[in-house]
Parts: C-alpha cells; structure tokens; sequence
C-alpha cells in the first residue's frame, strides 16, 4: 500500500536529496572576502554522484510496497549510502577546505535528514513486517 506512513518518509527522504543537489550546502571563506565561493553539490561530480544514488534508491524503494523484504533491503541500502555521503562531505570538508574556512548553509543539515528519513521509514517497514508476521502465526 503506497499510503502508508513509510512512503511519507522515503519521498522526504528523496525530496531531501533533490533540493540538496540545487541549495548550497557552504561557503568557502579561504578564497577572501570579496570572493566567498559558495559550494553546490551539483558542481562537484562524486557528491553529485552520491547525492543521487541515495536519492534514487529512496525513490524506487516506494514502489516495492508488495516485497517488504525487497524494500527493507533497499532501505538499508539507502541509510547505507547515506552514512557514506555524511561521510564524504566530512572528508571533503576537512582534506579540501578545513573546517575554519568553512560556513554553513541549509544544505548542510539536508543529508542528515535524508539519513533519519531512512531510518524512520526502515522502522515503519519493519513494524509492518513484525505485525505481518504475527497476523500469519494466528491464523
């Protein structure tokens, strides 16, 4: 069933992972003043590249309402890449701009929701696996 709660969070989850490849994510203060650079995801290939797979993943996982096992995997795979996209901006932000040249943007905190979107959603297939199951043992 697509209307189910865990559907709400995979769409916020790859709404998320959308308007983050469009909203800055920082400014690079190292450049000087006058010229702060602001960071995109879409100008940098391998965040691009991740931003999508996460986003892709979520999408997709929506419509495998029928396999709850499929879908619990998919999900798993989406919070996965997540961590690894959290992962990769920390890295990018400490090897190529250092965190004491770095600003904040809202797009910082979008992968971070697109991580809890997943998770929630994961415990949403997951009660409905469990409620499934004990449903099967009564009859």
């Amino acid at each position: 069933m697509i209307q189910r709660i865990q559907t709400i969070y995979l769409l916020l989850a790859t709404i998320a992972g959308v308007a983050l490849i469009f909203i800055p994510f920082g400014i690079d203060t190292s450049a000087g003043n006058a010229t702060n650079a602001v960071l995109l995801v879409k100008n940098m290939l391998t965040d691009l590249i991740a931003v999508s797979a996460v986003a892709v993943v979520s999408f997709i996982s929506i419509f495998l309402f029928k396999n709850r096992q499929a879908q619990m995997k998919l999900v798993l795979l989406a919070i996965l890449l997540s961590l690894g996209l959290i992962a990769l901006f920390a890295y990018g932000l400490t090897t190529h701009v250092g965190w004491q040249n770095y600003g904040f943007k809202l797009g910082a905190i979008l992968p971070l929701f697109m991580l809890i979107f997943n998770i929630l959603a994961y415990a949403g297939i997951k009660s409905d696996e469990n409620l499934v199951r004990s449903m099967d043992r009564l009859r």
